[in-house]
């Protein structure tokens, strides 16, 4: 019985401790896979909305600058400040393009890459009239380029500048989405994190108190079988080994030397309890008429 018992609580805390080690392994796969989404969304806004939102502001102040030079190139009161200001505008140029070419690169979603498309297409469609302008500057009709820059120029720039600050905003929106998704991800994170440890508590302390109160009970019970095996051995007297019996009057030599009646001797070693009788033999040798009377009366009543 107490074997059976000690299997049956070996089971069930190899359960016990199955659970909790499924319990920590769930715990670990998803606070990696929490933390893999938040570093992810992380990135995300890292090499989206980050990147596009500086390369759309990088872009709209060296479009402001090209617009500046331009108005330098028509102001200039020498060929050789118009020239010098016709090479800052070219360099801000490139620039704008390798801005443009992150956008693009970068940029995520439908909507964003025609946002890049236009852009692109509005400052490619900007170079012919900052060539007109050139060309009526060369021609020495400075007063109609002035005007050129002026009206058709600026307007021109000011719808590119719009539509780069679409650009920003897109990406800004993008990233209030990522970053509210971050957010949500590594509050599910914190909320299952919680649960995770409370359970785990709850069963680890269920299984203390378990392993406790059954390890008590196990030991109980093994000091009551221990008490009623010792109460048996106590309560049994065997007799053992060689009876020293005389052969003629019965009697028993103890280990003292003494000579003792046999239901002296029997009842001293064990629990046995005599009852005297007389049997058939002894009774017909001692007391014939009882004997004579007792077996007459046995045959006539068959």
């Amino acid at each position: 019985m107490v074997s059976l018992f000690n299997k049956i609580i070996k089971h069930k805390l190899a359960l016990s401790f199955l659970l909790i080690l499924l319990l920590f392994i769930s715990f670990g796969i998803v606070t990696i896979k929490g933390l893999l989404t938040v570093g992810n969304l992380t990135r995300t806004i890292y090499n989206h909305p980050l990147v596009v939102s500086n390369s759309s502001l990088n872009a709209a102040l060296y479009i402001t600058k090209m617009h500046r030079s331009m108005k330098d190139v028509v102001l200039a009161n020498s060929p050789v400040e118009a020239e010098t200001a016709l090479k800052t505008v070219a360099e801000d140029e490139l620039t704008v393009y390798k801005q443009l070419d992150t956008i693009r690169d970068t940029i995520l979603g439908r909507e964003g890459e025609s946002l890049e498309r236009q852009t692109r297409h509005l400052f490619s469609n900007w170079k012919p009239i900052r060539k007109e302008v050139v060309r009526l500057l060369k021609s020495g009709n400075k007063q109609k380029a002035i005007l050129i820059t002026k009206t058709k120029g600026a307007d021109h720039v000011s719808i590119l500048e719009n539509k780069m600050l679409e650009l920003t905003s897109y990406a800004r929106k993008k990233a209030t989405i990522f970053l509210k998704r971050a957010e949500t991800s590594q509050a599910r994170l914190e909320n299952i994190t919680i649960i995770l440890t409370v359970t785990g508590v709850i069963i680890s302390v269920f299984i203390a108190f378990f392993t406790t109160f059954r390890f008590m009970k196990s030991e109980k019970l093994l000091l009551d079988e221990k008490s009623k095996l010792q109460k048996a051995l106590d309560e049994i007297q065997t007799l053992r080994g060689i009876i020293p019996i005389c052969s003629y009057c019965k009697q028993i030599r103890d280990d003292e030397g003494s000579w003792e009646q046999l239901e002296k001797y029997i009842h001293s070693h064990s629990e046995a309890q005599f009852s005297h009788s007389v049997c058939p033999t002894c009774m017909k040798k001692h007391h014939p008429k009882e004997y004579a009377k007792l077996f007459l009366d046995k045959k006539q009543k068959k």
